[in-house]
């Protein structure tokens, strides 16, 4: 079994001192714990350099790193919206057990692993390109509800 690294990402954001708010992604692993004074468990990512480091994210960034590359050698991570080279547009995302990628009018799903061949590009993530998701979404005439198609795989038997 090929062993994968299992890894994670999270959104920092913090007030630099003239007011401004900065972000900034955290990769590490992932720990959800709690500290003297927070109301409850908080996201935390923890990084190993010269010993562990660990920093409060916001816990709905988190996203795990699928294992994959795009095109351009970038790790993909859930939350990315990615391009094919066939013009469609799509939000990679973990369902049914697995890492999937949500893209077209129909919702449609398509495995991850089965598609990470075709040429993939990362364009950006939910949080900072929210304008990206606008891309995908279809006119605002009446629509019918999304219904996620899963397409069939079809695997070829050797003997």
């Amino acid at each position: 079994m090929a062993e994968r690294e299992i890894k994670y990402r999270g959104l920092k954001t913090f007030q630099i001192f003239n007011g401004e708010t900065n972000s900034v992604w955290i990769y590490g692993f992932y720990l959800k714990r709690g500290t003297y004074g927070d109301p409850g468990p908080q996201a935390h990512i923890f990084v190993y350099e010269n010993g562990y480091e660990g920093y409060r994210v916001e816990a709905e960034t988190i996203g795990q790193f699928t294992g994959l590359l795009d095109k351009d050698g970038r790790e993909i991570y859930e939350d990315d919206i990615v391009a094919f080279d066939d013009g469609k547009i799509g939000v990679v995302e973990f369902s049914g057990g697995c890492f999937v990628v949500r893209y077209g009018k129909r919702n449609t799903l398509r495995s991850l692993y089965d598609i990470h061949d075709w040429s993939m590009k990362i364009l950006g993530n939910r949080f900072e390109n929210p304008d990206l998701l606008a891309a995908m979404s279809h006119s605002k005439k009446k629509q019918e509800p999304n219904i996620p198609i899963i397409e069939p795989i079809a695997y070829e038997r050797t003997e």
